[in-house]
This record gives C-alpha cells, structure tokens and sequence, in this order.
C-alpha cells in the first residue's frame, strides 16, 4: 500500500476544557475560533450565572460540564460526531486500536438478552467454552432479566487480570457459571473459510486496526486452499480506519486511486493501490449497516469493475472523524474531512446501490449473525454470481 501524497496541517480542538470555579465555565474558556464563539460563550455564561446565584439544588460540576460538552456537539447537527466522557475514553481508544479488555467476545443484544455473535481467538471466553449462539444470562448478583443488558454487558467488562464469572445458557437449555480473568483481547476483525471447492468467504467485522493484516492473512490461506473466486462480506460493518480500509484493498486492485480525504482547508490526503493483485472473480455483500470504511472499501471494488455488489443499499457517510482528547481525559470524536471514491464521488447521503439487490426478510435480519450459506440468501446470490 502506498500513500501518493499526505499534507498533514494542524487543527486546533473544537472544545477545549479550561480549569474553572463554575461548571459551565468548564466548558466555554475557549470553545473554537468562529463566528459563534461569542454567541455560544455569552449563552453558557448566562446560564452558569443564572445557576450560581439562584439554583437550589445541589449541583455536580464534572456531569454538568459533560453535559454542556456534549450539547455543543450534538449541537452541530452531525450525527457522526460525538462526545466520549474521561471514563468512555480508555474503551473507546481501545476499540479504535483492535483491542478490548475483557472476556473477548462480540454480542447482539435486546433490552433483557445478551446472545454471542463472535468468540475471539484465544480469548478468556475461548478457553472457557462460551461459543457462537450462548445466551449471557447475568453476571454477579446482575443479571439480564432483572438490570438489563447493558448493565451486564458494562459490569463484564473491566480491568485486566480480575476475575469474573459469567452465567450462560448453551444450546441445550442448559446454564454454567464461568469464572474467567479478564485481559486485554485482539478483535477477531476478518476471517473465512471455504464455502466449497471453489469459492472463498471472507468476513470483515470491521476496519479497526490490524484489520487490513488479518484480511491478507485469510486471503492468502484461502488462494493457499484453491479458492477461483471470492465473496467478501461487509453487512453489518462499521467501518473503522481509512488506512486499514485501503491496505485490506490493495490486493484487489490494481494501480490507482483508492479514496481522497479533503480538510477544510482544502488539504488532501490520497490512498493508492500500487499494480500487484490478485486475478478472482469477486462479489461483495453490502447492507443498510455497511457504514464509512465499509461503504468506501465495496464503492472501490466497484468503480473499477472489480467486484458484483449483491444486498441492499448502504447508509451514506461521506465524512471522517478524527479524535481529540481533551485535558480532563474526555474527548471530542470531530468530523473533520469529507472523503470520496475512486471516481471522486461523495457517498453522504447518498451510500452505494447494489448491483444485485436481495433482501432479507425481518427474521433473518433479526438473527443475521446466525445465517448460514443455507439459509442466507444474499451469500446464495453472491456465490451464484460467482460461482
């Protein structure tokens, strides 16, 4: 993978936290350089007055100014960017990196039920048996029915090396608790298998990084196993980095452009494919969950005719975030380039329509994660396209 050119350039914070007496003040020291800085200061300074001199309630400064932060934000009218309390902060980075502190699994979840989706390899959950289709009942006293998943799911998660017993009900109806050690896991990011003789399946979760490393690794092991034609699979994924996106790509593609970010101030940063790739037949899968980076990587493959794009449409994200911690260990998630295809194209609320459409029925959209190429009629398509 090479990069044509990068102009890197400096962009100051768009909310910077200040070391102030009031709570509000917390937040509006130096908000960005603009034309409503003045109007945005004078507001939040009127209201910090105004609770100051007449409020009679006890006030909490830290939830206030977490509050006041993520107001502006949202504020913006952006629904990509977005607010990361000090205590969200760690995860979040953590995330962004491929890694996750805790049992190392991947689940989908209602308001009382936790099912797992994906087991990490070599994970605490790995080594104690948790697989594919547990349901995770509670954990401690918490359990799904009575607090809820994402109490459970948030009191799973927590500092490396403490123990944590997990109750899980397995297919057969029956429930263990498991005690495992948490730790910090690799997300299983991209994997496959073969679906038959000749045809290679490639799940990417997403383009976190190490992403692109795990993808060339499955792609080698299935060419390695015979594969004359690939389907790479990409519903339900979130994206992630653009860097991880374009080198996953550069296998597939031959010389060229890949995608263009642009900042505000007309800087340009350039992904490129150099000549070398593989010659495969190749259908990709693409939903209304296929976001950014996943959007981009299908959008590549194809404007330069190298891919069938069999599902839905996509959702349309046409800017990239950067991430910005601020001095109190929050941080601000800022969209702060527009990025485009090959061909130039903006995909901002417009997304990719596929090539093939094929939709899924409410049922297997609600148990997406357990399809198989029997009862998966998107994979049938693709691999008919193929085949």
């Amino acid at each position: 993978m090479k990069k044509l050119r990068e102009r890197q350039v400096s962009l100051r914070m768009a909310l910077t936290m200040c070391a102030a007496a009031g709570a509000i003040t917390a937040v509006i020291c130096l908000i960005s350089t603009g034309w409503n800085t003045n109007e945005v200061g004078k507001k939040l300074r009127e209201i910090d007055r105004l609770v100051s001199d007449k409020y009679v309630g006890e006030l909490d400064a830290d939830n206030v100014a977490d509050y006041a932060a993520a107001g502006y934000i949202t504020g913006l009218g952006d629904k990509w960017s977005s607010y990361i309390p000090a205590e969200n902060y760690e995860a979040y980075r953590m995330s962004g990196e491929g890694k996750g502190c805790g049992i190392g699994v991947s689940v989908t979840s209602t308001e009382t039920s936790i099912r797992v989706t994906l087991v990490y390899d070599d994970s605490p959950a790995a080594k104690a048996g948790i697989q594919k289709g547990d349901y995770i009942l509670g954990t401690g006293d918490l359990t799904t029915e009575k607090d809820g998943s994402s109490a459970v799911i948030s009191a799973i998660s927590g500092k490396e090396g403490t123990d944590v017993t997990v109750t899980v009900k397995k297919a057969d109806g029956s429930a263990k608790e498991l005690t495992m050690q948490r730790a910090v896991v690799t997300q299983k990011m991209a994997w496959g298998k073969m679906l038959n003789d000749k045809i290679g399946y490639i799940r990417i979760e997403n383009f976190h990084d190490g992403c692109a490393d795990q993808f060339k690794t499955v792609l080698q092991s299935l060419t390695d196993s015979g594969a004359q034609s690939l389907v790479i699979d990409v519903r339900h994924n979130g994206g992630g980095r653009v860097k991880e996106m374009s080198a996953a790509l550069d296998p597939l593609l031959g010389e060229g452009t890949i995608m263009t970010l642009r900042m505000k101030n007309g800087s340009e940063t350039v992904y490129t494919s150099d000549a070398d790739c593989i010659d495969l037949p190749i259908a990709v899968l693409i939903d209304d969950q296929s976001i950014s980076a996943a959007e981009f990587f299908a959008a590549a493959l194809q404007e330069y005719d190298r891919a069938t794009l069999v599902g839905t449409h996509t959702t349309g994200k046409g800017r990239a975030q950067r991430t910005y911690q601020l001095s109190d260990g929050s941080a601000v998630n800022l969209s702060v380039e527009e990025y485009f295809t090959p061909k130039g194209k903006s995909l901002a609320d417009v997304g990719i329509a596929p090539d093939i459409e094929v939709k899924l029925t409410d049922e297997q959209i609600q148990n997406f994660f357990f399809l198989t190429s029997e009862t998966d009629p998107q994979l049938q398509k693709a691999m008919e396209t193929v085949g």
